[in-house]
């Protein structure tokens, strides 16, 4: 058997998992390049074929190339054996392995005309792409960018989504190879999928189904919190914070309060000067900021560094006057009405709240309305950094009433469940039926008939589960 891997962002690996698998069979594997790949520590030169057929005979494996580059070279690597070589080491494999394609060690690539070079009697294709790729400038992951048409719709400045991926791979290699090979087998297999989302990305592109019914902010993990000051609300609030799971960090300018002993419950603590900051502040724009110092003037230092960057939500405490005061001071140094309109305060929704316990909730509820109305990610972070296999199960459509909303989804394994899609005897049914889904696959369960009875549900509605083997 022949296959060649073509593509970019995984080749090489890709060659490796093949050689050891035919191997762990009993198979004679044979390594080599009709382009250029890297040289490694067992990679024959041959000086004839004799030295490919003794390295087979020896060891069932052998990777072997010509030298492509210059001896003195950082990177060595190998180009294509003489053909009388390449013809006789095959016959003498059971299983021969071509790394077909070059990318220049990019993730992504649209080929030449003249791209893969795919050898005579050719078994496979297998074709490799990388989701390092997703959210990256296309100027900075794709090889040969300037061969893109219109179809592509990729620029310089491009940032690459999963549909820009898909279309690469059908127009640049699915569609050509198998219009030039119709009886033989091409398949995708992505690489450097590290991801929950790169996985679930990878499984479809894999399948070849379509990558729009996925959304990227079902994948985000519960935003990042920074609160400003390390006082009684502050410390109350940071309890209840990591309970909802925001990764929390906390900054104050006196040392016995920023204290990552007292604080311990923090993902970060920082002692430093509101003056000083910026440099600790997260970059995502769904990052969420609570001032809550001991001075008005230190407040309104903090909401202004904030003011100058992205953000979901920023929320001031203080009473109506002292808020009214700092806004009309803010007006003065130049800040538009439509900047601090922005700002929730004073803070927290209208529960009456009096002590530090009582404010902090009230400040946790306002942030998680605000969250649940701009985001549709319900993703722990449990889920989002899990690195087990499994089938992953998503509510891709609801109506009615149902305990979860679309994108909340759990991933079973042999061990159990990570995340939720609700609980319930519903929960328990996909449970159940994930195990036996070896492919992507769409189920409806309608909670408001017969069926919700059988579930034991006591609300009405109707989910979509999409249930996506990782």
């Amino acid at each position: 058997m022949i296959i060649a891997v073509a593509g970019s962002g995984g080749k090489t690996t890709r060659v490796h998992k093949l050689a050891q698998y035919y191997r762990s069979l009993g198979k004679k594997v044979f390594v080599t390049t009709t382009t250029h790949m890297k040289k490694e520590s067992d990679t024959v030169i041959p000086e004839n074929i004799e030295d490919i057929r003794k390295q087979l005979n020896e060891t069932a494996y052998c990777m072997a190339g010509m030298p492509a580059t210059p001896e003195n070279a950082l990177v060595q690597k190998i180009g294509p054996l003489p053909e009388d070589f390449y013809e006789t080491a095959v016959k003498e494999a059971d299983i021969t392995l071509i790394e077909a394609d070059g990318s220049r060690g990019m993730p992504a690539k649209i080929p030449a005309d003249y791209e893969p070079v795919i050898p005579e009697n050719i078994d496979e294709i297998h074709i490799v792409i990388g989701m390092s790729a997703l959210g990256k400038p296309a100027s900075k992951v794709v090889h040969r960018l300037s061969l893109a048409d219109k179809d592509l719709e990729i620029k310089e400045d491009t940032i690459l989504t999963p549909l820009h991926l898909q279309k690469l791979l059908k127009k640049g290699y699915l569609g050509p190879l198998r219009e030039q090979y119709k009886d033989t087998k091409i398949k995708v297999y992505p690489g450097q999928a590290d991801t929950l989302y790169q996985r679930v990305i990878a499984r479809f592109l894999q399948e070849e189904k379509d990558v729009a019914q996925i959304k990227d902010d079902w994948f985000k993990i519960q935003p990042k919190l920074v609160i400003f000051g390390a006082g009684h609300v502050a410390i109350q609030l940071l309890r209840i914070a990591k309970f909802l799971d925001f990764y929390t960090i906390m900054i104050d300018d006196r040392e016995e309060f920023a204290d990552p002993e007292k604080l311990s419950q923090a993902d970060e603590v920082y002692c430093r000067d509101f003056h000083d900051i910026e440099d600790i502040l997260p970059e995502q724009d769904n990052a969420f900021y609570v001032v809550v110092t001991r001075g008005h003037a230190n407040d309104r230092l903090c909401a202004e560094t904030v003011l100058r960057r992205p953000y979901l939500y920023l929320g001031m405490i203080g009473s109506k006057g002292k808020v009214a005061k700092t806004f009309e001071i803010m007006k003065e140094e130049g800040y538009s009405e439509e900047q601090i309109s922005t700002i929730h305060a004073p803070i927290g929704l209208k529960i009456g709240a009096r002590t530090p316990e009582e404010i902090a909730i009230s400040i946790a509820a306002e942030m998680i309305a605000i969250k649940n109305h701009e985001t549709e990610s319900t993703m722990s972070k449990e889920l989002f950094e899990t690195k087990e296999s499994g089938v992953l199960c998503i509510i891709t459509k609801k109506s009615g009433s149902s305990p979860r909303g679309v994108g909340s989804m759990m991933l079973v394994t042999k061990d159990g469940i990570i995340g939720s899609i609700g609980g319930g005897n519903l929960e328990k049914t996909v449970m159940e039926e994930a195990p036996s889904m070896k492919e992507i696959t769409r189920k409806k369960y309608d909670l408001s008939n017969a069926q919700s009875a059988t579930l034991g549900m006591i609300c009405g509605g109707k989910n979509e589960i999409l249930y996506v083997p990782v």
